[in-house]
C-alpha cells in the first residue's frame, strides 16, 4: 500500500509540474500541444489543483499516522511524507496562478 501511494503521489507530482509548466506557457503560445494537453486543461479548470490539494491532505494524514508507529528510518514513508508536502505546495501554486 505504501509503495503504491508514493508511486501515484510521484506520478501526481509530475503531473502538476507539467500542469503549472504549460499554465504559464499557454498565454505565450498557440501550439497544438498546449492546446490539448489534459494537465493545461485540468490547470486552467482548477480541477488539478482540488485532486493535489486534497490529495495532499489524505496523503499527510495517512503518512503521518504511519510515521508515528514506524519512526523515521523506512525510506518509503519518509517519501511518502515528503511528495505529500511537494503536493500540496504545487497544488497551492497552481490554484494561486
Amino acid at each position: 500500500m505504501d509503495l503504491f501511494l508514493l508511486c501515484f503521489f510521484a506520478g501526481l507530482d509530475l503531473f502538476a509540474l507539467l500542469g503549472l509548466k504549460f499554465q504559464k506557457k499557454a498565454a505565450k503560445s498557440t501550439a497544438k500541444i498546449y492546446r490539448h494537453c489534459p494537465c493545461k486543461k485540468m490547470a486552467d479548470n482548477g480541477s488539478l489543483s482540488t485532486l493535489c490539494m486534497y490529495a495532499a491532505m489524505g496523503g499527510f494524514l495517512y503518512s503521518g499516522y504511519a510515521l508515528s508507529f514506524v519512526g523515521l528510518g523506512d525510506w518509503v514513508l519518509d517519501g511518502l511524507f515528503l511528495l505529500v508536502l511537494v503536493c500540496g505546495y504545487l497544488g497551492w501554486n497552481l490554484k494561486r496562478e
